[in-house]
Parts: structure tokens; sequence; C-alpha cells
């Protein structure tokens, strides 16, 4: 249990150095005593799109429990189209590649059988949109919420 934390945690600090010299990011660690719950907080200023020129804010925190790694951020004056094709592009969710180029307006099922990845599934309603990867040894739910001018993304990688 303790291995598979491990792993999972060092492959989320070690995707997310990656891109590091675009981003500058604060980050503060609390972790309390003889407990397994870990969480992170950054803050990081990034570009929506080059092109565009415009800032967006990205509050992040990241929690890991048990079997579970939850990551959840906040772009500020975005919208949930904006932040999925963010997603797209910048890997931040492994097997992106495989995600629909535009976001679908109803629920839809894709098949892939391809290399550990069974299916993704998207949940849409007006507000929130849930697309669920579903891997051979688990599920990775990616949630996008669109709170006023807001968008609150939720990674949540789960093992079977």
């Amino acid at each position: 249990m303790k291995k598979i934390s491990f792993v999972c945690l060092s492959l989320l600090v070690f995707t997310a150095c990656k891109n590091e010299s675009k981003k500058t990011v604060n980050e503060t660690v609390t972790a309390k005593k003889d407990s397994t719950p870990v969480e992170k907080t950054a803050i990081e200023n990034t570009p929506v799109t080059e092109t565009k020129g415009i800032l967006t804010l990205k509050e992040c925190t990241e929690k890991q429990i048990e079997y579970e790694t939850e990551q959840e951020c906040i772009f500020k004056n975005a919208s949930v189209d904006e932040v999925y094709r963010r997603t797209i592009k910048d890997k931040e969710i492994e097997k992106a590649e495989q995600l629909l180029a535009t976001l679908p307006t109803e629920n839809t099922t894709k098949e892939i059988n391809d290399d550990g990845l069974v299916s993704i599934t998207y949940a849409v309603t007006s507000k929130k949109t849930e697309i669920e990867f579903l891997f051979e040894g688990g599920v990775t739910t990616l949630s996008l919420e669109q709170q006023n001018k807001d968008v609150k993304r939720t990674i949540i990688h789960s093992a079977n």
C-alpha cells in the first residue's frame, strides 16, 4: 500500500516537473504525524494559450488517501471548454491524447481497448462534465465544473 502511494506521488511530482521552465510554482506541504493523507497547495501563473497572451490564475491542491490521489485546481476566469483543451494540450492526465478533440454536449462512451485503457465515458450536464478513464488497473476521473466565472477541475486516480 505504501509502495503504491509512493509510486503514484512520485509520478505526479515527476510529471509536474516536466514543464518547469514555463511555470512559476509556490508550493507548501502539510503532513500530520502518523497520518496517511498528504496535502499540497500550489499557485501557478500560466498562459491559457500563448497566442492570446492572456494569463490565468490556477490554484491547485493535492491529496493522497489510501489508494487514491486527488488533484483539485481552480482556473480563474475560464470556461469548461478552455480548461478541457488545456488539459489535453498540457497532457495533465494519462492518455489525454485519447480524449475527443471537442467536449461532447451529451453523454457518450468511447471504446479504446489499447495499451491498458479500456474506455472513456463522458457524463455531461449543464454545469459539470465528468470524464472517466477505465483502465485495466484502475479508474481515473476528470471532473470539470463551471463555478460562476471560474472552473474547478478535479483529477482522481483510483486503483482497483
